[in-house]
């Protein structure tokens, strides 16, 4: 009798198991750890991120289990971390006009030098430019990797246009060094960005 409650019950095991085998194989994760294999892969210009002269730069990565959405997602996060690196530097540079100036005195000076920094930045992050991307299958999952950058002697220079178009702010901010210092380092990066003339 149990013989013959094998032989029927041996083909339902059999085919649960191929349910179970066929099934999901757990839950996605969309971190997945990392491993030598990952690291190995990783494009060198995202280990080691390299500027050019005058720009700011930072790679990310991302997984998702859409490819595009990965992308979408390093981009975001390389954009963020651009907005980062210009805010501080922003910062130090109103800082700098401030104490130079003594603009906490003159809020309207300070009011007015900080609207052009703000517009400034604003047009930079704009023209954030996608300098490398790469796109790599990783389990269940796709991990992109993205390097962008943004122009900095770009940006330099359309703020020390901005504080020369207004004349009462120029003329204060122009005897700061601060000011001087952005002006040398625009005419230090067009000096560095011109084409070599041609023999």
């Amino acid at each position: 009798m149990a013989s013959t409650s094998w032989r029927y019950a041996a083909p339902a095991l059999l085919s649960a198991g191929l349910l179970a085998a066929c099934g999901p194989a757990g839950p996605i994760t969309l971190a997945p750890p990392a491993s030598s294999k990952v690291i190995r892969s990783a494009p060198e210009w995202f280990v080691e991120p390299r500027a050019q002269a005058g720009d700011l730069v930072a790679a990310a990565t991302m997984t998702s289990r859409d490819m595009q959405t990965a992308v979408t997602k390093a981009r975001t996060l390389a954009q963020a971390d651009l907005a980062q690196q210009l805010g501080t530097r922003m910062s130090s540079l109103t800082r700098q006009f401030q104490e130079e100036t003594g603009a906490a005195v003159h809020s309207e000076f300070l009011t007015r030098f900080s609207q052009a920094v703000k517009a400034v930045s604003d047009q930079t992050l704009r023209g954030a430019r996608v300098e490398a991307q790469e796109l790599l299958p990783e389990g269940r999952v796709y991990r992109a990797y993205v390097l962008m950058s943004l122009d900095l002697a770009a940006s330099n220079r359309l703020l020390a246009e901005k504080l020369r178009a207004d004349e009462p702010l120029y003329t204060r901010a122009r005897a700061t060094q601060a000011f001087a210092d952005l002006e040398r380092e625009v005419e230090g990066l067009s000096q560095r960005l011109a084409p070599a003339p041609s023999r």
